[in-house]
This record gives structure tokens, C-alpha cells and sequence, in this order.
């Protein structure tokens, strides 16, 4: 679907394995039933770690995307990562993105969102200005929070424990779609490219 302007919103990302998005589903509702009324819980379904977000663009730059997508993935093969700890952005006294860490094969997965980035960019799409940093986005702070409980909301995320979840391997890349409705973001599937081709 695209928007009024006739553009798609659009970003690329490793999908999270169902394991994995039941064991954060399970947190997620733990952290709901102390901070639910404050925060717009990612669904579920949604969690994934973004390699780049492109925002609104043309329904035929998409169709290019997906199409050179393959060729950057088949340079690299499946890695290992792990989940690793919690956290906010940008601090723990004003937090507004709550996340999940991702640790493991860190390097191989900065070049690969950098081999994205780039051919993106070879596209006409800017090029991402802020360092990559790998989360899974569990959550967003309501903007009417107060700051006091602002600050309670960093410290109860940033302290948490994630459950202990075997090694995932990354081997496939999405290129998604969002769709926006009072309730969240819907994340619909576009095409996927394989990490180590096939």
C-alpha cells in the first residue's frame, strides 16, 4: 500500500527467529504490566534488526532495491548473534526507544549494514549519518510522559535481564513495508535476499 503521495514506506532488516520474538513477547509483557500505559509496544510480529531505514520513497525505487539486494547479500555468509542485555535510547533519563541488545558476530554484521547502505545509496537514497548501533526495538515512550517517570522507565528497562536463548544464525535479509494505523506500525514483507546467495 502506498502512501497519499504515492510513496512506500520502507526499510531493510534482519527478522528476528520465533524463539527469539516469543521469549521478547514474554518481556514485553512483563515490562507492560509496570509501564504499559506509558509506552507503544512493538507487535510481536514486528521485532527485527533494522540494517536501514529509508523512509518514504518511490514505489519504483523499491522495485530497484529488491532487486539489488541479492547482490550485496551473496558476498557475505550466515553469521551468529545472541541476545545481550537491555537498554534505551538516547539515555536512561529520557528514554524513548526501549530495546533489546544484540551481541555475537558484530563485525560481519557493520560491514553487511554497510555493504546495504551503500547500495542504497548508489540508488539516490541519503546515506545513513549516524553510526550503526544493532538493537531489537521492543518499545516506544508516549511523548506526554512526564520526566520523573521518564527516568523510572530508563532505569527499570536498562536493568532488566533478557532470557538466556540459544545463538541465532542471520542468514536472510527483508525488505519491508509499514503501513501506520492508531494501533502501530504493520510491518508487511516485500521480497527477502539470502545471506550467501542461493
Amino acid at each position: 500500500m502506498t502512501t497519499p503521495s504515492g510513496k512506500v514506506r520502507s526499510f531493510i532488516a534482519i527478522p528476528a527467529p520465533g524463539e527469539w520474538t516469543l521469549a521478547l513477547e514474554e518481556t514485553v509483557k512483563r515490562l507492560d504490566a509496570k509501564i504499559g500505559k506509558d509506552v507503544r509496544w512493538v507487535r510481536p510480529e514486528g521485532i527485527h534488526l533494522t540494517l536501514k531505514f529509508m523512509g518514504d520513497i518511490q514505489a519504483e525505487t523499491v522495485e530497484r532495491v529488491l532487486a539489488v539486494l541479492p547482490e550485496v547479500t551473496a558476498r557475505f555468509s550466515p553469521f551468529t548473534l545472541f541476545t545481550a542485555g537491555m537498554g534505551v535510547f538516547p539515555n536512561p533519563r529520557r528514554p524513548r526507544v526501549l530495546w533489546a541488545g544484540v551481541g555475537g558476530d558484530l563485525e560481519t554484521l557493520s560491514v553487511l549494514q554497510a555493504a546495504v547502505d551503500e547500495a542504497v545509496g548508489r540508488l539516490g537514497l541519503p546515506k545513513e549519518q549516524r553510526a550503526f548501533s544493532p538493537h531489537l526495538t521492543l518499545g516506544r515512550v508516549r511523548r506526554d510522559v512526564p520526566d520523573g517517570r521518564l527516568a523510572d522507565i530508563g532505569r527499570l528497562v536498562a536493568g532488566g535481564e533478557l532470557p538466556g536463548l540459544p545463538p541465532w544464525t542471520a542468514d536472510t535479509v527483508n525488505l519491508m513495508r509499514t503501513e501506520l494505523d492508531p494501533a502501530g506500525s504493520r510491518h508487511y514483507l516485500v521480497g527477502s535476499a539470502l545471506i550467501g546467495g542461493g
